[in-house]
């Protein structure tokens, strides 16, 4: 089974190109990243002619220390045989790995050996137009049986890719579970996390269209996913505010993982059945050491009050 805390802990996952102007004042500390978890992108955030600078600049920051304590700091490369090369770079072992774009059941293999070689983690990332395929998606979760779980920090969904396979893109006040992304998430996110993986939910593109992305995180944690992407700093605080636990929900975990606890019994209206719901009181406990309860939001690992 996955840490869950760990997982949670991911947050919102802010993604950052490499070659942004804050980058390296964030690296050192001197500014605080944004975010509890970022990718520093060298793949699609860039433009072709800004990849040499972006691996450039890479390079400096891991000649310096990274000042930037409690950030849970990735690196995105282009592909596979770019990661090769960053894992080989001195100094890689200060981020704490990489994302994997584009992941197939026929390249797993190669990105855990990288991942493994560097010491580091990964986070594969589902977006190839292949796994609207629910036979892929089951393949995938046993190429990764196939290797060490710990260092999968999640498995990530790449809904902008997928819904490129479409020849679509997201829509203002449209969430992901509206339109024709809600089946793949289901299928994928369900086989995977009820494997035990971890899985992030993708971006939702509207940096200014708030309520849609409310709605989206609130459908995102009722089917599991653990962390969800960010483009822009401003949606952090919304993601964060949506992954915090109610009174009544941490009430209803504490009965439920009380070993005097009866069969069945209700607290609040719900029924509450601790041979079944143990897995979801024990998520319940993860989310609330992450982020806290409503209208309190605590750094990872800080316990919240009460």
């Amino acid at each position: 089974m996955t840490d869950d805390f760990g997982a949670y802990s991911l947050g919102a996952t802010l993604y950052m190109p490499i070659v942004h102007p804050k980058v390296p004042a964030f690296w050192r500390g001197d500014l605080a990243f944004p975010a509890p978890s970022v990718v520093l992108c060298l793949e699609d955030a860039l433009a072709e002619n800004d990849v040499q600078r972006g691996i450039g600049i890479l390079t400096e920051l891991l000649r310096q220390p990274c000042g930037a304590t409690g950030t849970r700091v990735f690196v995105r490369p282009r592909s596979l045989s770019m990661a090769r090369a960053l894992g080989e770079l001195e100094g890689i072992g200060a981020v704490e790995g990489f994302v994997a774009p584009k992941i197939t059941v026929e390249t797993v293999a190669d990105w855990m050996a990288v991942a493994e070689g560097a010491d580091l983690r990964i986070m594969p990332t589902v977006e190839h137009a292949r796994f609207f395929d629910p036979a892929c998606i089951v393949a995938l979760r046993d190429a990764l049986d196939d290797h060490d779980r710990r260092r999968i920090s999640a498995i990530r969904l790449g809904g902008n890719d997928l819904l490129g396979a479409l020849a679509l893109r997201r829509q203002p006040g449209i969430t992901a579970w509206e339109g024709p992304l809600a089946w793949v998430l289901s299928m994928a996110s369900s086989i995977l996390i009820s494997s035990g993986y971890p899985v992030a939910a993708p971006v939702y593109d509207i940096i200014d269209d708030i309520d849609t992305l409310r709605r989206e995180l609130r459908q995102d944690i009722a089917s599991g996913f653990i962390s969800k992407t960010a483009i822009h700093p401003a949606q952090v605080p919304h993601i964060h505010a949506a992954f915090q636990v109610t009174p009544l929900e941490l009430k209803q975990a504490h009965a439920i993982l009380d070993e005097q606890a009866g069969a069945v019994f209700q607290i609040g209206g719900v029924m509450c059945e601790p041979s079944t719901h143990r897995p979801w009181a024990r998520r319940i406990l993860a989310r609330f050491r992450a982020f806290g309860t409503a209208h309190q939001w605590h750094a990872p690992g800080q316990e919240a009050a009460g």
